[in-house]
């Protein structure tokens, strides 16, 4: 009996002994640092809220420290954990958006003194983003082959189901062929980033009781899905034509006497007077010389006294035609004709002035 006791001590003093001894190694390694900053608050970009799930990190300039993602959520972030970084106290932090664009603020690192201040600290720190990050470009994935056996409520489905595929909320096809219950389909997202992501299956609309992760350029067989049963659809009812009455005959309406438009007097056309035709004087030819018309001669005799008797038969013809005309008009005669009358008279005189000035001279 005593030597089982002292056993029992000695077995007490070993196990105090090496508890001692883990907390004497533990309090030498020193527990985790909680000397880090938690920041958080509002982001902005181009002057508005920043959109859900754009990424939020920071780095300490000078060193090659840098955070974790955080994404943003309401316009804002919370969560951003910076430090410990024991050789970057003082320096700037900057802050990035989606990894391309460096806010417009930045913030000074200060390194908790833990002994004097709760840890960690938390600092509210409101982010400003001058542009939009450009959308990331997804790479593209090669396609891949899903094939296998579907059942839905326990029976094979028609072949005429539509049959597709979901990845995540950016991809959707339907297309897949189904034959006797077994399916193919092809998986073609062209984003190396859906890279795991789990394809759900639809059938008629049902999904999938199982999910496939994707894997580019893989041809996956033996897949065995299995649905609910579908719903049946609702059968149109045939409408069945109602007898429509024989409508009562109308009355055909007497046609209407169109007026007769109004005649409107054809204009009678006024004749135009034809123009006065001018004599055209009759060309003489170059060859034949014009007959000048012959003046009449008045021949005059000399009486006894000196006077002068005119004796050309066709003057006095003359004189008498001239003398019936002017009786024949009714009224004096014109000077012209006094003057035709009187030039042998006038020319007479002449003749005897000179022949009794030539006989004064002979005298």
């Amino acid at each position: 009996m005593k030597r089982k006791v002292v056993s029992i001590l000695l077995m007490a003093i070993m196990l105090v002994g090496v508890m001692d001894a883990g907390s004497t190694s533990t309090r030498a390694q020193g527990f985790p640092s909680l000397g880090f900053t938690l920041y958080q608050g509002s982001v902005t970009v181009a002057g508005q809220p920043a959109e859900d799930g754009l990424e939020i990190r920071a780095k300490v300039i000078g060193t090659s420290y840098e955070t974790r993602v955080v994404t943003t959520s309401g316009g804002r972030y919370v969560a951003l954990q910076v430090g410990p970084v024991s050789d970057g106290n003082g320096n700037q932090v900057e802050f990035t958006i989606e990894n391309q664009v460096v806010a417009t603020n930045t913030d000074a690192y200060l390194l908790p003194n833990c002994s004097v201040v709760a840890c960690p600290t938390s600092r509210v720190f409101d982010l400003n983003f001058s542009t939009t990050p450009l959308a990331p470009t997804p790479v593209p994935s090669a396609p891949a082959r899903y094939s296998g056996f579907v059942s839905a409520g326990g029976s094979v489905p028609s072949d005429s189901t539509s049959f597709g595929v979901r990845i995540g909320p950016t991809y959707e096809v339907t297309g897949g062929t189904l034959s006797g219950g077994d399916f193919s389909i092809i998986v073609d997202p062209q984003d190396t980033a859906l890279t795991g992501e789990p394809i759900e299956f639809f059938l008629g609309g049902v999904k999938a009781s199982q999910t496939v992760p994707y894997e580019p350029g893989g041809i996956v067989s033996n897949v065995i899905l299995t649905f609910s049963a579908l719903p049946t659809p609702t059968p149109v009812p045939t409408l069945v034509p109602t007898a429509t009455p024989d409508p009562e005959p109308t009355a055909t309406p007497l046609p209407t006497s169109t007026p007769q438009p109004t005649r409107t007097p054809t204009p009678v056309p006024t004749s135009t007077p034809a123009p006065t035709a001018t004599p055209t004087p009759t060309a003489i030819p170059a060859n034949q010389t014009p007959v000048p018309t012959s003046t009449p001669v008045v021949v005059v005799d000399v009486d006894e006294d000196g006077g002068g008797v005119v004796r050309d038969e066709q003057y006095k013809r003359l004189q008498q035609e001239d003398r019936g005309m002017c009786n024949r008009m009714g009224g004096p005669a014109s000077a012209g004709q006094i003057g035709l009358l009187l030039a042998p008279v006038a020319l007479a005189l002449w003749v005897g002035v000179r022949r009794r000035t030539r006989a004064n001279l002979v005298d």
